[in-house]
């Protein structure tokens, strides 16, 4: 906890500097303390992406970064003073405190164990690295954010929690704008601190950038919000319907902002460099789609997208079914089994299409075509997730949204808004301290089982997990670690290949082979395994469990 409290309290003034120096140099004025520091994030992870391609995140480029935040801050002189006059109010000292307390637990998200730790790993030793989906699949989506966290992780955040910067500055916003009933979503918040989950900035600057639409004079600040929304879709493309959105918005009310030379050409950079990032670490536009229009000679094997696909759909009904199953449903019958899953799922799903439904049935109510146009985008956005992998979690960031501004038209008292929150915050808690009331009464929830017990070791320093036992082999020119009692990649040195990856290559016949086996920055692409390395590929398998072979 001290560690935590030590690294935000240097974090937060950084990236205001940052802050200062990026609206400075793109011409933007901010007043309000949260825009200067999201435009912080932006700025160190737009020049991160760039030096990403020639160097490694490690801890070189962290002391730059540190060194030009503080010339920031002196710019900037007395204007962070604002952060400590809000940090007189008691209640976002609690708020702030309680979010620093639940971060100290050890990570349970899936993703975190199974492809965080590993793509920030790369970014840190290497930096974007040409085809590394080649080593696994899942390491070519490179979220911005994770390339924003791979900026830190030498010195200010070891432990990868900053995410908790994420929330402190949502915090800070409602306390800014006095958006009570908004602190409802911190419980929900809090099971996202303790990984560099990308779903997590997702979520919260959906929420801002739709209050600041709905709930605000936005005209001056349009250009802001548009290029915040592309920066928001670099993280992770799932959430297009919200530039969509602000696009169609501005389309109809803002066309001169919309289409000024500078918005356009910021608009260029952003997206220019998502996609230059994802054909040289993916071979492909977005991940994981193959549109077959790049051609070059790290391109993923159209085996592995297939069966990736084929993965996507069966998470998509809980794996409760089998592919010849679902491929012989209609699409009615698809939709009914989704809704009818066994297990919490089905709620999730049930709630997700209500607030969809619903949303609609007001906006059209209303007549509000602003309303109508939000709902639009973000029907669309929930047919194309249900038609790719109908994940709850890749819907959920356009269900909160909705959710924040019917909050915000429901009048609440601040205290009781706040002790509801508290409350919740609470239950959170119970299920951190006690995880096998979790553990064993929602089986069906898998990342609960992932969830570790507490310990006193909180109070200096958050927990974590380490995998320090694998085994190292070589086939061909490529050296790789493989964990022995794990499926995941998580820690293990680099390169590493998973049992299951391994498994992968074997069914399909290819193999990664390095550009230069002393240099794998250079990258990787795939090979046709040679009858050699495939007899050594299977007696390297003997030694490891499959669970889920290829059939």
């Amino acid at each position: 906890m001290i560690y935590l409290l030590l690294s935000l309290l240097v974090l937060l003034p950084l990236l205001f500097g940052w802050g200062k120096l990026t609206s400075r140099l793109l011409g933007f004025t901010f007043t309000s303390l949260w825009a200067n520091l999201t435009a912080g994030i932006v700025g160190i992870t737009v020049v991160a992406s760039v030096v990403a391609f020639f160097f490694s995140l490690g801890i070189v480029f962290e002391i730059v970064v540190i060194l030009i935040g503080l010339i920031g801050l002196v710019v900037s002189k007395n204007n962070f003073s604002e952060f400590f006059s809000l940090l007189k109010n008691r209640w976002l000292l609690v708020f702030i405190f309680l979010g620093v307390s639940i971060t100290t637990f050890a990570p349970f998200i899936n993703d975190h164990f199974g492809y965080y730790v590993g793509t920030i790993k790369w970014l840190s030793e290497y930096g974007l690295v040409k085809g590394i989906a080649n080593i696994n699949l899942i390491l070519g989506q490179q979220s911005s954010w994770h390339i924003f966290q791979a900026s830190f992780d030498a010195i200010l955040d070891p432990f990868l929690r900053i995410n908790l910067v994420l929330y402190t500055i949502f915090v800070l916003y409602l306390f800014e704008k006095k958006l009570w009933n908004l602190l409802l979503f911190i419980p929900f918040f809090f099971l996202f601190l303790h990984s560099p989950s990308p779903d997590l900035p997702i979520y919260i600057f959906s929420i801002l950038l739709i209050v600041e639409l709905f709930k605000t004079d936005y005209a001056e600040n349009f250009s802001v919000i548009w290029l915040l929304s592309v920066f928001i879709f670099t993280l992770k493309p799932t959430v297009f319907w919200l530039p969509l959105f602000v696009f169609l918005l501005g389309f109809k009310t803002n066309k001169q902002l919309l289409f000024s030379i500078k918005n356009i050409l910021l608009t260029v950079v952003l997206v220019s460099l998502f996609f230059i990032k994802q054909i040289w670490v993916f071979g492909d536009f977005i991940f994981p789609i193959n549109s077959n229009l790049i051609d070059v000679s790290w391109k993923p094997s159209t085996f592995l997208l297939e069966l990736s696909n084929k993965i996507g759909l069966l998470k998509t009904y809980d794996y409760q079914y089998t592919i010849p199953e679902i491929n012989s449903w209609s699409t009615s019958d698809k939709i009914i089994k989704w809704l009818t899953l066994s297990g919490f799922k089905k709620i999730v799903n049930l709630v997700v299409v209500l607030a969809v439904f619903g949303f609609g049935f007001l906006a059209i109510k209303k007549r509000n075509t602003k309303l109508i146009l939000l709902w639009v985008c973000i029907t669309l956005k929930t047919i194309v997730i249900f038609y790719f992998s109908g994940q709850y979690r890749f819907m959920i960031d356009a269900v909160l949204p909705l959710v924040a501004l019917v909050l915000l038209s429901i009048t609440l008292k601040p205290i009781l808004s706040k002790g509801i929150t508290l409350a919740g915050i609470g239950l959170i808690f119970i299920v951190f301290l006690f995880p096998k009331i979790l553990q064993e009464n929602v089986s069906s929830f898998y990342v609960g089982q992932l969830m570790g017990k507490p310990s006193a070791e909180q109070l200096t320093k958050p927990l974590e997990y380490s995998i320090s036992d694998y085994n190292q082999h070589k086939v061909s020119n490529f050296t790789f670690h493989t964990p022995k009692n794990y499926h995941l990649m998580h820690d293990i040195p680099l390169p590493c290949l998973t049992p299951y990856s391994l498994h992968e290559f074997y069914v399909a016949g290819i193999f990664p082979y390095a550009y230069d086996e002393n240099d794998f920055k250079k990258g990787f692409y795939l090979k046709k395994l040679s009858p050699s390395d495939k007899k050594k590929i299977d007696e390297i398998l003997k030694n490891y469990v499959i669970y889920y072979k290829i059939e």
